[in-house]
């Protein structure tokens, strides 16, 4: 029990480290960075090799990924994006149209209407506050991610992070789900 206390704190105090990290980056840069994320992703053999895309819409600091989805569309991509209901879990969503999207939990852009896709899935493409370059992966610590990567098969998991999200340890534990690759502004990391 005192083991899961002192990992908590741990992980209470990486989160904060990466949030600062990450928002102290300037808005102009974020962007420049996530453009060239979106390039390297595109490029991704995964990717154009993918019939059905789990990605999540960009939020506040996050790599932002409206270019990316818009770029995954025009490719004839199927997409579905993640609705968390009822603030215990998170499912995937068919992703119609932006027009569709409403905030929903904590203000995330959802789908408005319930319309549920089963995979299997060939790409996600994650967002998270910090990865290690051994693929593991810290999110805000509700576990949403960890839990559907359990609930639903995916063949090969991309997180997408600016090098400022890069350390060399997390806090982790048995339920955490490792990253196949990870896309900063810099570089491809193959896990």
């Amino acid at each position: 029990m005192q083991q899961n206390s002192k990992v908590s704190q741990r992980k209470s105090e990486t989160r904060k480290m990466l949030k600062s990290a990450r928002a102290s980056i300037p808005e102009a840069t974020r962007m420049g960075y996530a453009n060239s994320i979106t390039e390297q992703v595109l490029r991704l053999d995964e990717i154009r090799d993918a019939r059905l895309i789990f990605v999540y819409i960009s939020y506040v600091s996050e790599v932002h990924t409206h270019a990316l989805i818009r770029a995954l569309l025009d490719a004839g991509k199927i997409l579905a994006v993640p609705k968390i209901v009822n603030s215990n879990y998170m499912q995937a969503e068919t992703f119609l149209s932006w027009e569709d999207l409403v905030p929903g939990e904590m203000g995330i852009l959802a789908p408005a209407n319930s319309t549920p896709c089963d995979g299997p899935f060939d790409v996600s493409i994650t967002p998270g506050l910090g990865f290690t370059l051994t693929g593991h992966r810290m999110g805000f610590g509700r576990g949403y991610y960890d839990k559907w990567f359990v609930q639903n098969k995916v063949k090969h998991k991309i997180a997408l992070a600016f090098e400022a999200q890069l350390v060399d340890e997390i806090p982790v534990e048995d339920n955490d789900v490792l990253m196949d690759k990870i896309v900063t502004e810099k570089r491809v990391i193959v896990v």
